[in-house]
């Protein structure tokens, strides 16, 4: 219980001291950052290790009259590990980017907010909990998206509120039939509408696919992803591979598992038309990424091809299907960060935005581009990288479910997935350097070094899958 409250509370807590700090006082601004971010992970990592060995704690209260509670399952406490252990990294990052800029204590205090935001996402105990922590990631992460306050950002920012807005809209309304069918909003027990066969199931799937959809980028709800690009880099991989994304995924997965259950699914209509949808949206996302000369634009459409892997796993309605979308919310998120930081020490230390301008970038920053490299091979799928494994078994469930045409889909967006990325790297190693060595200073080594890690720690997945197979096995057997 005490794991679960600090957990929670150490990013509002460093958030608001952050916030009272004098603004000239950077270095110990810094190392409070650092300190309620590790606390943060390291209790993250604590309830998830008592979730896995089977412990139960609970926290309700209420409000409005309806009844909250945080009790995280596997589910909650897979997302809650990947959440806090990136949330870590970007945070070593964000002190080499954001050094010399100006609004650090604003990009700080919103940032560790947003942190506690996001665990109470990922352990929320019923549809009220998480629609609350839901609704207010998008003011928390509203300040960071605009941070630069420019006319673009404002009106990406615009966008941003707008699309959430509508999304948290329909998902109300969708949690306030779900009460009054089934008098009950608690993910413990069941799903929540397994024994409630009404007419409607379909409309009110339709509704909790739009509310959870608009995070998760399924196109054509997807406009305000690539609009967010003006945030600074270590927001971006935050929003498109740790916080809002995998908010809108882990709602997408409760809906199918925790709300209606994949036997009721299995029987409405509007069911079999989601793997449709997440393919589509697969295929389509990474074509336009291929389009895009702007590194951020081009990383921003491969996210929303890559979101959907993760929901046609979970679409399929099987154990395998299930499997490779909770491996790849983890194997896809780790090489995601790492491009975004790559893409960041490229803007920082060479001034180059645009793809076809990167000629010879490759020899002034031949550790970035590495990393760069190694993470493209992993959006690939190629062995030795951890998303191997994800879509072996994204294609198995696939199969499992009859519906093998998929698997198809996920070797050509594979194949796609290599024209998007290896000519970027290729091209990086093309013609002569535009600088000596751009890697130096204790600045770039702040964003390096995470980079790296990042990097390395695909590559161990990859080899050693074992490593997070008990996390992902208990998320499996708890929802079959």
């Amino acid at each position: 219980m005490l794991a679960l409250i600090l957990a929670l509370s150490s990013g509002v807590v460093g958030g608001l001291i952050v916030a009272v700090m004098p603004q000239a006082r950077s270095r110990l601004r810094n190392l409070v950052v650092l300190v309620f971010s590790v606390s943060g992970t390291i209790f993250s990592w604590q309830v998830a290790l008592m979730v896995f060995a089977g412990e139960n704690f609970r926290i309700v209260g209420e409000f409005g009259g309806l009844a909250w509670s945080l009790d995280p399952d596997p589910l909650g406490a897979v997302f809650g590990l990947i959440a806090s252990t990136l949330w870590l990294f970007t945070t070593v990052y964000s002190f080499g980017y954001m050094a010399g800029k100006h609004k650090q204590r604003t990009y700080y205090t919103f940032l560790l907010i947003s942190f506690s935001v996001t665990l109470g996402v990922a352990f929320s105990g019923n549809l009220v909990a998480l629609y609350l922590f839901y609704e207010l990631l998008t003011f928390a992460t509203y300040p960071l998206v605009i941070h630069e306050r420019s006319s673009g950002a404002v009106k990406a920012g615009a966008k941003y509120i707008l699309y959430n807005l509508s999304g948290a809209g329909a998902l109300l309304i969708a949690i306030v039939i779900t009460y009054g069918w089934a008098g009950n909003l608690d993910f413990a027990g069941g799903p929540i509408l397994a024994n409630c066969l009404k007419n409607g199931l379909n409309w009110l799937l339709v509704l909790f696919t739009i509310g959870f959809g608009v995070k998760a980028a399924i196109m054509p709800l997807h406009r305000w992803l690539p609009a967010a690009m003006v945030a600074p880099t270590p927001v971006s991989a935050l929003l498109h591979a740790v916080a809002v994304v995998y908010s809108g995924v882990y709602g997408i997965l409760r809906v199918v598992y925790s709300v209606f259950g994949h036997e009721l699914m299995a029987e409405l209509s509007f069911s079999s038309m989601l793997p449709l949808i997440a393919a589509f949206t697969i295929l389509v996302g990474v074509t336009i990424a291929t389009q895009q000369d702007v590194l951020k634009r081009r990383l921003a459409y491969h996210t929303i091809s890559q979101l959907s892997y993760i929901l046609l796993g979970a679409f399929t309605l099987q154990p395998s299907g299930l499997t490779g979308a909770i491996l790849h919310m983890i194997s896809y998120s780790t090489l995601k960060v790492t491009l975004f930081f790559c893409a960041g020490i490229i803007a920082e230390q060479t001034g180059e935005i645009k793809v076809s301008k990167m000629g010879g970038v490759g020899w002034s920053l031949p550790m970035t581009m590495a990393a760069f490299g190694i993470a493209s091979l992993g959006m690939i799928g190629m062995l030795p990288l951890n998303t191997f494994w994800s879509k072996y078994y994204l294609m198995k469930g696939s199969v499992a479910g009859g519906r093998w045409p998929l698997a198809l889909v996920l070797i050509a967006s594979g194949i796609i997935n290599a024209v998007c990325f290896i000519p970027t790297v290729v091209t990086a190693f093309r013609g002569k350097s535009v600088q000596p060595n751009a890697e130096r200073g204790g600045r770039v080594a702040l964003m390096l070094a995470p980079t790296l890690l990042l990097a390395a720690i695909a590559l161990s997945i990859g080899l050693w899958p074992g490593i997070v197979w008990p996390g992902v096995q208990a998320v499996v057997n708890w929802f079959f």
